[in-house]
């Protein structure tokens, strides 16, 4: 983690690359959905489109989430804190990483959350 730390923050990253890399992966991703999307019958769908909609109904889900953002907040503030006192930079830089890591999942979650709101809004 500290080795990818300094790489970026030295401007030793290979960012072009991992762009290329990225693009790739999307457009492999995109291909995979566009062929598995058409696999079932539409019993299987039904099944499929009822568990999606049991999951996303969840109350252990929406606390994961507030789990997640409290668990952000509490990492990036001590993150803050730890910043102002002398000596604590590295560890405070760590912390302010883990605290944007997990504001990023807690967005992608409710990015899904959102897309599968969208689904089950049109399959009814």
């Amino acid at each position: 983690m500290v080795d990818l730390y300094n790489d970026i923050f030295n401007g030793r990253g290979h960012t072009i690359k991992d762009l290329v890399w990225l693009v790739i992966l999307i457009l492999v991703t995109l291909g995979n959905y566009y062929l598995m999307k058409d696999i079932g019958t539409i019993d299987d769908d039904d099944e499929r489109d009822d568990y999606v909609q049991m999951k996303t109904d969840s109350t252990s889900y929406h606390i994961l989430e507030w789990i997640i953002i409290i668990a952000s907040v509490a990492f990036s503030a001590w993150g803050v804190i730890l910043y102002s006192k002398n000596g604590n930079e590295q560890l405070a830089f760590v912390l302010i990483i883990i605290g944007a890591v997990l504001s990023s999942i807690w967005i992608l979650t409710i990015i899904i959350n959102f897309i599968i709101w969208l689904v089950n809004y049109y399959k009814n």
